[in-house]
């Protein structure tokens, strides 16, 4: 065997993949979807998770759905009531920067339910809790992709 070859050889194989599987696990949370700009989202995740209420089990800082860059995050919260520290959040930093931007709120990840601007605190929460889906009492079999056999 050449030199050239032996630089490209494998020298073993490399172990199988197992992909890391993120997903809701808490049984009885809502699950709901924020879009919002991407400069703000690690100030808008730490602002989720503030409350201990509410948990980002996945959130991409640059995502482009239809040609706009946005941040998402998926949550899952037990309550609400983490809402009311984002809404004063999204407005206290409008102020300071002197410039506005959204954060939308959706349902099964697609479902538009609403967004901040025009619409109060209580609204958004009526919204949620009558259009969110709840993790079941077992969240592992809410899972969208299936453990391998075995793992």
């Amino acid at each position: 065997m050449g030199l050239i070859a032996k630089l490209f050889q494998r020298s073993r194989t490399s172990a199988p993949y197992e992909p890391n599987r993120v997903g809701p696990g808490m049984s009885g949370a809502f699950l709901l979807t924020l879009r919002s700009t991407p400069r703000h989202h690690d100030a808008l995740k730490r602002v989720i998770q503030s409350t201990g209420s509410a948990r980002v089990f996945f959130s991409e800082p640059l995502a482009y759905i239809a040609g706009k860059g946005v941040s998402m995050f998926r949550i899952e919260a037990r309550s609400i009531d983490f809402l009311d520290a984002l809404y004063r959040f999204w407005d206290e930093t409008q102020v300071a920067e002197a410039s506005t931007f959204e954060i939308d709120v959706y349902v099964n990840n697609t479902q538009y339910v609403g967004t901040f601007r025009g619409s109060t605190p209580e609204e958004l929460k009526a919204l949620i809790e009558a259009n969110a889906p709840k993790v079941p009492a077992d969240p592992e079999t809410f899972r969208r992709t299936p453990r391998a056999v075995g793992a």
